[in-house]
């Protein structure tokens, strides 16, 4: 019987574990321990590199990191809401997700170094921790359980734990207007001085020069002050984690920006009523393509509808897409999106920089 499994156990904590790579000697030991399902709602080893992009909704850049492990912990969060929604006596406030994501010792010379990534995610708190190692994969595997342990305990169950030396810890706090970003009613919150009326939505990883132009030619052109939105929660993405909000928040600097965690613009539509929104022509084209309603008319023509009930417009600028410059001109979108629309011309605006480029070196 484990003690420390016992005390997780014996809180009020409720849980999704996502592990991978290492970890597995912690997983054992919770769910060996009596009263696991007191705290256990899940547990998913994403092993396959596809079962891992199926759980996030793409391939991570990087399996090992601390990003994917925030990533698997903010998805588990979610999960643990989803799972207890229908529950009246769950406390939300008490729900976690914990994501690991190691490059143990194995049967194989591996390139970089041993390391563990681990993260927390709970309503109000993010924590990642991170580790290097130098053994064999059981005297690994045993130190990654021990020093999960430790965080746990730091964590959840308010021990004042002293770490190892090697464990590097990461954790950021939400202040209260930030909290319900992670739920499921539609919110926003502003950071700076705006109105919201002229909003460039994005993801901002990294902000880039050509982000700021954008937001500049478009106030010129409409003459409203702009603001970039950071979209919390993504169709096609992990959500945002406190510390990560934090991360991007500091890079974008003085400029206003609202968070929100309507991932669609239907639903932006109906957080800012009369906002003209800032896009690329690939952005656009999603918003009016049919297979991203499902194939449904019904659901693309509802969302054409809100744009017009909510006085929508867009300021649209080309990008390069393959090896050709796509302008509004060239896209195929309904007539009633069109007509909310405002071209910008690539002699005024041209920037190929992306921030998939810039992560991964090549700008």
């Amino acid at each position: 019987m484990s003690e420390r499994a016992t005390a997780l156990h014996s809180s009020p904590w409720l849980g999704t574990f996502y592990v991978t790579g290492g970890g597995a000697s912690f997983l054992a030991e919770t769910l060996n321990t009596a009263g696991a399902s007191a705290t256990v709602l899940e547990v998913v080893v994403p092993y396959a590199g596809t079962a891992m992009a199926e759980l996030l909704g793409r391939a991570p850049e990087q399996a090992a990191s601390a990003t994917t492990a925030r990533q698997l912990a903010i998805t588990a969060y979610e999960r643990s809401e989803a799972l207890t929604r229908q529950d009246p006596q769950s406390d939300t406030t008490k729900l976690f997700g914990f994501g690991c994501t190691a490059s143990l010792a194995t049967n194989r010379v591996k390139r970089g170094a041993h390391r563990a990534h681990w993260a927390i995610q709970t309503a109000v708190d993010t924590y990642t921790f991170s580790a290097d190692y130098d053994g064999d994969r059981d005297s690994e595997e045993a130190l990654l359980c021990e020093q999960i342990w430790q965080t746990i305990a730091h964590c959840l169950l308010d021990h004042n734990t002293e770490f190892d030396d090697n464990l590097v810890e990461l954790h950021a706090r939400a202040n209260p207007p930030l909290r319900p970003l992670l739920d499921e009613t539609p919110y926003k919150h502003a950071i700076g001085d705006s109105e919201g009326r002229l909003l460039l939505p994005g993801s901002f990883n990294p902000v880039h020069d050509g982000h700021k132009q954008m937001l500049s030619i478009a106030e010129n052109l409409t003459g409203l002050q702009g603001a970039f939105e950071l979209a919390v929660k993504n169709a096609d993405k992990p959500s945002l984690d406190y510390l990560t909000m934090e991360e991007r928040i500091e890079a974008i600097g003085d400029t206003p920006v609202w968070l929100t965690n309507t991932p669609n613009f239907e639903g932006k539509a109906n957080l800012f009523k009369g906002t003209t929104f800032i896009v690329g022509v690939d952005t656009l084209a999603r918003i009016g393509e049919l297979r991203f309603y499902r194939n449904h008319v019904d659901l693309l023509d509802k969302a054409m509808n809100t744009f017009v009930a909510q006085d929508i417009a867009f300021v649209v600028f080309g990008r390069l897409i393959g090896d050709k410059f796509v302008t509004l001109e060239q896209l195929d979108i309904p007539d009633i999106l069109r007509q909310r629309c405002t071209g910008v011309a690539q002699d005024i605006y041209r920037n190929d920089t992306s921030s998939t480029a810039i992560r991964n070196g090549n700008s």
